[in-house]
């Protein structure tokens, strides 16, 4: 038995295409599609698709999802993980390599996205190619892709605490001077504020160096998650210094001494460096995916 999902957009002719060489052992197909916008009527589309196919396949069922968008990744990948578990749910004896997407239809993202699906979850992955003038006859046009899947192990709970953390955060260094744009990295965290965010800041008491209780714990975490792929490590944070701070006073002289006065005519410069002794992280698109898919699912 074989689940067919197939995103489409204003093009169509490759869900038949498909269908003409693999239908035998299709038992559902689920048409992919946005909402109607200012130029296309995409449920529309799908309706047509949908009748004209019922009438040659009438032993297929046919289903629709919605998306709310084409040009993002993740409405795509969201739905074809909800198709599948829908379906698992309602067969259990399905494995993974039942479910076949195609991705050929729709825009670039969805194409890429439906690629990025299959490697995620498991399943195969159809192309299909375009006839060309000289084709011989029964030559095939379903190509069917190398898909390897990822196998990123299941997360402990902490180790997806520490995901989510991260994936929610934002970085912006901290001492920016009130007259500079806060500059902000999204999905990006402290180590400091990591552990403040987790309770495992407290100092380690009777220790001769100043350490927080939680460091070594969350070294083996985000280790684990470093070398899975799900985020990245930056060996250092940033601070802002002026250039110019010996020059906010001036020397005067009053009375054979010497005083600091405001020079008027200072102004700061302000410089960013780099401080070596703290780390910070940043979700890589993997681990924004994998945090997503375990609090939607425990896959």
């Amino acid at each position: 038995m074989t689940i067919f999902i197939a995103p489409i957009g204003v093009h169509t002719g490759h869900v038949k295409g498909w269908l003409k060489e693999e239908s035998r052992d299709v038992d559902t197909l689920w048409l992919i599609h946005s909402k109607k916008n200012t130029k296309f009527d995409f449920p529309k589309i799908a309706k047509k698709l949908e009748k004209e196919l019922n009438t040659a396949y009438p032993q297929i069922t046919i289903k629709k999802k919605i998306i709310e968008s084409a040009f993002s990744e993740d409405p795509t990948i969201d739905a074809i993980l909800e198709i599948i578990r829908k379906e698992e749910a309602q067969d259990s004896s399905l494995i993974r390599k039942e479910f076949v997407v195609n991705i050929t239809g729709g825009t670039n993202i969805v194409a890429a996205a439906t690629i990025l699906a299959a490697t995620f979850y498991g399943t195969r992955a159809h192309y299909v190619k375009e006839p060309q003038k000289g084709d011989l006859r029964g030559m095939k046009y379903v190509y069917e892709l190398p898909i390897q899947p990822i196998g990123i192990a299941k997360l402990n709970q902490n180790q997806l605490t520490v995901l989510k953390i991260i994936s929610e955060s934002s970085y912006e260094i901290e001492n920016t001077p009130k007259n500079i744009s806060h500059i902000q990295i999204p999905n990006s965290i402290t180590r400091a504020d990591l552990l403040k965010k987790l309770g495992w800041a407290k100092p380690v008491k009777g220790s001769k160096f100043p350490r927080k209780e939680g460091n070594t714990r969350l070294l083996g975490i985000t280790k684990k998650l470093y070398e899975s792929g799900l985020i990245n490590k930056i060996p250092y944070t940033e601070f802002y210094v002026d250039g110019n701070e010996r020059k906010k006073f001036k020397l005067i002289y009053e009375n054979g001494y010497a005083k600091k006065i405001p020079d008027e005519k200072y102004r700061p410069h302000w410089q960013i460096e780099r401080n070596e002794r703290e780390i910070r992280y940043e979700i890589t698109s993997s681990g924004k995916r994998k945090a997503k898919d375990q609090l939607m699912f425990d896959i």
